[in-house]
């Protein structure tokens, strides 16, 4: 599974509620409108296309009413390129000759070309459908993509999961795509149906997509799910190191096919991962999900669900107020990957403690850490750039002020600098990166130094934790986490080029989406709706130097494992008996 993409699936659950599919959502013949560039720094100001090498050469352009392609004229070009003109016009030009193929009527609001080829070239990916043309607010042009639901999956599916899994945990995944697809538009406001980010499902057409992937969408061709005679969504995460959750428990409301019980199938304890909090941390990270707490004494867990997983986390002050962290907040507040946790309260290590373990890491990576300059290709929305970095360990890291600096002016920008208040790192995000001069340099040195980075980063005032290196006293941090920090993504296209796909600019529809997040923690339904088993885990009254989360799982724990359809599936079972473990209730309709 895609890392930076096990996320996305909640993204569906809006505050308090789930979202409902529409009515007579399995149709094959539905059109997705899915927004590729959309807004501010993701728009282009000459977005290109061009026919896949192999296939019909030529286009359509014409206007769209509604998903209604009405065509206007016949072009021979095999690449254009759209652009505005001074009289507020489209103009389709080949992109060869810069020759003027179209004009539009001035003050069109919108365009749209009908590639001959099955499959287009657009931003370095290959794409199926139609694409439509906007003017963005900034001057530019947003592209949309008219695609058929089924082509759409196809785009979906071997991002969430690798092409290289049992047919029938690919079957399921595909269905739950599409009724996260169909049931789910969030963007209607905004003209377009979907994003293509983790806001909604990541889709980056067929660039990935593998003859068994593709199978597996056919197979499944016009399936959704349903329950009770409606069609539902197919909510689905990572892993649930052993036991999946009521969406009661995480999101709020009663949905009778969305309940949590032991997974027998998952490998046992799979993505095992913790986290050490000190107090200061602790409030950092209440603090900045609203709540208000003085110096943390104590971090406990309170309640347990009726599969064990984390129902309620109480904090405590030296003065003996308390929060109460209930649904997701359990999760998303302290940044941890599961709901099934531990935690345990850590005493002060000694300074020589603290320096041994030091010294013990530090002869470790002398002789552990493979490590060579990167030579990888990198783009950004399409656009090759050239940071200079090292490959660690078989991870591309680069320096922090590289990586903002290829990065600005995009929807992921910011801005690096030193907080000596702190003694911190801190990044500053949606903002301009402001250069201090080194950037980008042309050569990587060899190494002399190297020890594990030791430096605090911080974005805004959450700190976060970056796998880094110090090479030659400058710090280089690991790619991908840097993205998850920061909310751009990170990924691998066929030819072994590091593609960064940078997130829109923040818009107020971005504010609904909760993505797993902190749903309303303060509410009273938030606080109310938790089981009554105890979770303590018998701290003493006395003040911690830290606490260590520890758990298994990734995810949100709601509706499919992948890695356990994975399983089911190594061991026989049908994509039907699949979701049918894993969603209460349910049955494939079509």
């Amino acid at each position: 599974m895609k890392r930076f993409f096990s996320a996305l699936l909640c993204a569906a659950a809006l505050t308090g509620t789930l979202a409902v599919p529409a009515a007579g959502a399995a149709s094959t013949d539905t059109t997705l409108r899915v927004g590729l560039t959309v807004g501010g720094a993701s728009s282009f100001a000459t977005p290109m296309l061009e026919n896949v090498s192999g296939e019909s050469t030529g286009y359509t352009v014409g206007t769209v009413s509604g998903t209604t392609f009405k065509s206007a004229a016949s072009l021979a070009s095999s690449q254009l390129t759209i652009r505005l003109n001074d009289k507020n016009a489209f103009e389709v030009c080949d992109t060869e000759t810069g020759k003027v193929l179209f004009t539009s009527a001035e003050g069109l609001e919108q365009l749209a070309i009908r590639p001959n080829s099955r499959l287009t070239w657009f931003k370095g990916y290959k794409w199926y459908g139609d694409f439509v043309y906007r003017r963005a607010s900034n001057g530019n042009i947003t592209v949309i993509n008219y695609v058929n639901v089924e082509d759409y999956v196809k785009g979906v599916l071997p991002y969430e999961i690798d092409p290289d899994w049992p047919a029938d945990a690919q079957k399921a995944q595909a269905i739950c795509t599409r009724s996260f697809a169909l049931g789910t538009h969030k963007h209607t406001d905004s003209g377009y149906d979907l994003c293509n980010t983790t806001n909604c499902q990541v889709y980056l057409g067929a660039t990935r997509a593998t003859s068994e992937s593709d199978a597996a969408v056919s197979a499944t061709a016009g399936e959704t799910l349903s329950c009770d005679g409606k069609e539902v969504i197919g909510y689905f995460f990572s892993s649930d190191g052993g036991a999946t959750e009521d969406a009661a428990n995480v999101w709020g409301g009663e949905y009778s096919y969305l309940k949590g019980k032991a997974d027998p199938y998952e490998e046992k304890d799979k993505d095992k991962w913790s986290v050490t909090l000190t107090p200061a941390e602790v409030k950092t990270r209440l603090t900045n999900a609203g709540y208000s707490i003085g110096t943390v004494a104590k971090v406990e867990v309170t309640k347990r669900t009726a599969t064990n997983n984390v129902a309620e986390v109480t904090v405590t002050d030296t003065d003996g107020k308390k929060v109460t962290l209930t649904r997701s907040s359990v999760r998303t507040v302290f940044g941890l990957k599961s709901i099934n946790y531990s935690i345990t309260a850590n005493t002060a290590a000694t300074s020589s403690q603290t320096k041994t373990a030091v010294q013990k890491t530090a002869s470790a990576t002398k002789t552990s850490v493979k490590i060579s300059p990167s030579v990888h290709t990198v783009t950004v929305d399409g656009k090759v750039v050239k940071p200079q970095g090292y490959n660690i360990n078989d991870n591309n890291y680069y320096k922090l002020r590289d990586v903002a600096w290829i990065l600005n002016g995009t929807g992921s920008e910011f801005n690096v600098t030193w907080d000596g208040a702190n003694n911190r790192i801190l990044l500053s995000p949606n903002a301009p990166y402001v250069k201090v001069g080194g950037e980008m340099s042309d050569t990587v040195a060899a190494v002399k130094k190297l020890s594990p980075s030791t430096a605090a980063v911080a974005v805004g005032n959450k700190t976060v934790q970056l796998t880094g290196y110090n090479v030659n006293d400058n710090n280089y941090y690991k790619l991908r986490d840097i993205g998850d920090a920061l909310g751009f993504a990170v990924d691998w296209d066929p030819e072994g080029v590091v593609v960064i796909r940078s997130a829109d600019k923040t818009t107020d529809d971005s504010k609904n989406d909760t993505s797993d997040g902190n749903n309303g923690g303060n509410s009273s339904s938030d606080q109310n709706n938790s089981n009554n088993n105890t979770g303590n885990d018998g701290q003493t009254a006395e003040t911690a130097a830290s606490w260590t989360f520890s758990g298994a799982g990734w995810g949100h724990s709601v509706g499919m494992s992948q890695w356990g359809a994975y399983a089911m599936a190594k061991q026989g079972f049908s994509y039907e008996d699949i979701l049918k473990f894993y969603f209460t209730g349910i049955e494939i309709s079509k």
